[in-house]
């Protein structure tokens, strides 16, 4: 006696497995067509026609926004504000009023350092050294005391095991890792 793979009974029942799967791919291949066919009926709903006072206002709000938008796309002070801005997208750009001895407003420059991060501080020939990543510079390069960067606007005066100090354009800044 034969085994059921070799028996007439164990082709069958493969072949019927066979023919099952056929159709239940099929079935569900046909129902995936009919409801990528299937459009969900749009209703359409009429509105009063605009007054032509209204109509005036709005077209006048349009060709300002337009005339806005087209100056900021033109702008260089736009732009520069948005690259600036881009370094600390969640704090309020401030810069505080002056007013000087004959009454007249005054903005104060607010300096930003570009974006510094400190990777690491180490100790080598005996200098103190650190790995930073300055926004305009190259990544993970090593910095010493006095090395200079963002075309000479900023400087490296102290490395310290918990902290790197920085000066640009005059004012002190200290990072930490």
């Amino acid at each position: 006696m034969g085994t059921t793979e070799d028996s007439s009974e164990g082709r069958t029942f493969r072949i019927f497995l066979f023919f099952l799967l056929l159709a239940g791919t099929c079935l569900s291949g046909y129902t995936i067509y009919l409801h990528r066919e299937y459009v969900p009926p749009v209703r359409i709903e009429t509105r009063a026609p605009v007054p032509i006072a209204d109509e005036a206002r709005l077209t006048k709000m349009v060709n300002d926004l337009n005339a806005a938008n087209s100056a900021r796309l033109n702008s260089m002070e736009a732009a520069e504000a948005i690259a600036s801005m881009a370094r600390y997208p969640f704090v309020a750009e401030r810069r505080p009023v002056i007013v000087d001895t004959q009454g007249m407003i005054t903005q104060q420059v607010v300096i930003i350092p570009p974006d510094v991060r400190v990777r690491g501080m180490m100790t080598l020939e005996g200098r103190s050294v650190a790995v930073l990543d300055i926004e305009g510079e190259l990544n993970g390069r090593i910095y010493k005391v006095g090395d200079r960067f963002a075309e000479r606007k900023g400087r490296v005066t102290r490395i310290s095991q918990q902290r790197v100090t920085i000066v640009y354009e005059g004012k002190e800044f200290i990072f930490t890792p």
